[in-house]
């Protein structure tokens, strides 16, 4: 499926997913290189903080999935 064949809903998530996974992978990589560079700087607190976004990022995407699944099937079967 295109993007241009996407819903407005679909690609906000997409670009929320892409900003937030950007950021986060930049982090981890930062992440690296201060443990490298100041193996003595505690780096403890931004992991989780990193751990906690990420835990609440899959947790909206499934929640917004498992939404989308459910709206198709009523609309599928007539429900409202």
């Amino acid at each position: 499926m295109k993007l241009r064949d996407r819903s407005t809903a679909d690609l906000v998530v997409l670009a929320i997913i892409a900003i937030v996974g950007a950021i986060l992978i930049l982090s981890a990589i930062s992440i690296i290189l201060i443990e490298l560079i100041h193996p003595d700087t505690d780096t403890e607190p931004i992991v989780r903080v990193e751990s906690e976004i990420l835990g609440v990022l899959v947790g909206a995407l499934v929640g917004f999935i498992g939404g989308r699944a459910t709206g198709r099937n009523e609309a599928k079967n007539g429900e409202q």
